[in-house]
Parts: structure tokens; sequence; C-alpha cells
């Protein structure tokens, strides 16, 4: 499997700090965006509150047995408030396009997946939750998985009070038998009240693929409290992993 099409950037937007990597919140209560990045945001959506969330798009390179490969993906995440701590999310890809050296490009809808998301501690030091995902093998012959995949992740926020953030990533999945895990640190810092950034690091196990690594950066601007624009670029450290890997971004939510 490839992990970054399950990661997202995070993360807290609490008052005067960033939450490795996402700007700010203008409000003290204002929940956070997934997007971008690796994890989830540990500030979840009030009772009643939606999201939504939108790659424009996501890319990726990678390269095997001479063949490099270019995906661009519309990654869409609907995001909706229980109470409680908790969310429902529904999330896919409706525009995937495959471009392979030689080959004709392919394009289609990639595979649903639905999740929920707990966050029992969203703290002033400390904020931690659990996010648990079913992917369906309902896309596009090109884009899908063979297996259902099964997703089970955990985001730790730690903030220190000042400009500088560390968010803590780690999930497992299970498909088609095999077991994949990934580990991702990252640190933020907070420029402006509206403006922050990122860097990040993976180390992960693929069941099928192996060992692979990556680290990269991000940017987040939020000229509203409801509304947020992002950027971001990660690059391969080693084994198997995307070479190259790019985004642009908005994610915004409703209700209060």
């Amino acid at each position: 499997m490839d992990f970054s099409r399950f990661g997202r950037w995070h993360r807290a937007l609490l008052a005067a700090s960033l939450a490795c990597g996402t700007v700010a919140a203008l409000a003290d209560d204002a929940p956070g965006f997934d997007r971008p990045g690796w994890g989830f945001a540990t500030n979840p959506l009030h009772a009643g509150q939606f999201a939504y969330e939108q790659g424009l798009p996501d890319w990726s390179r990678q390269r095997d047995a001479g063949v490099t490969s270019d995906l661009s993906t519309y990654d869409s995440l609907l995001r909706l408030g229980l109470g409680g701590g908790t969310e429902l999310q529904l999330g896919g890809t409706p525009y995937n396009r495959l471009h392979q050296s030689g080959q004709p490009s392919v394009h289609g809808r990639g595979d649903t997946t639905l999740g929920l998301k707990w966050v029992p501690v969203s703290g002033e030091l400390w904020s931690w939750g659990l996010l648990g995902t079913a992917e369906f093998t309902d896309g596009a012959r090109a884009f899908r998985n063979d297996h259902p995949a099964y997703t089970l992740g955990l985001d730790v926020t730690q903030q220190t009070g000042g400009k500088f953030n560390f968010g803590y990533y780690a999930q497992w999945q299970r498909s088609g038998g095999k077991d994949s895990v990934q580990f991702a640190p990252s640190v933020g810092y907070q420029f402006t009240p509206q403006f922050g950034t990122y860097v990040e690091a993976s180390a992960q196990h693929d069941g099928n693929q192996g060992f692979g690594s990556e680290a990269g950066t991000g940017l987040a601007w939020q000229p509203l409290a409801n509304l947020q624009f992002d950027g971001w670029l990660r690059h391969r450290l080693g084994g198997h992993a995307p070479i190259w890997e790019a985004g642009v971004g908005v994610a915004m939510y409703f209700g209060h």
C-alpha cells in the first residue's frame, strides 16, 4: 500500500499556536483540518459541524523497472461532527490521472473510504486521537486496490506554548492478509496567527513492498477561521516510497 494515500497533514488550530503544521485558528474552540500531510487533526469538529477538504490536486512520481509513473489525484474528504470528540468521515478520489512512460494516460475514480475519528483528550499541552478507516475496492480498475484495506491511526500532538509544536503519528493497516505500519514525527512553526509551516518524516514497512522512508515540508495559510489553503512537498529518503510527492489543497468547515 502507498501510505501517502491515507496520510493527511494535521493539526490542532489552537489560538496563538501552530499544532504541527496547520495554522492557528482565530478562535480557541475552532476545529482543525486533516490535510495536508500525514496524520489528522486532534481538535475535532463539534456536533453538527461539517468540513470539506479537497486536493487540487495531489501528485506523486514513482520509478520501477525503468518505468516512470506520475499520478495526480483529486483527493476529497467529508467530515461530520457527532459530538463527544467523534467524527464520521467519507473520503475518496473522484478523479485520478495516471501517466506511465511509453503508455497512454489513464483516468478514473479511486476507492471510497469510510472512517470514524475519536479524540478523547484535547488539552492545552497534549492532545491525542484515533482514526479507523475501511477502504473499499469500488474504484476504476486502474486505481482500485486488490483487497479492502483497514487502517487504525494514532495521532498525538504536543504543544509547547510557544511557536513550536510537535506531532507523533503511528499507523497500522491490514489488507489482503498482510500488515503495514508507519511512524511519522513532525515539527511545526507558527509565523503569524494565520500562517505556519512544518517539516515531517516517515518510516514505514509495507506488507508487500518492504521498508521505505520519506521527508517533507509544507505551508498552510488560514485567511479565515473556517478556511485554509495548503501546499506541501515530500522526497524519498530510501527504500520503497514515491520519489517525489507534492500537492496543493483547500479545506473549510461550516457550523458553529
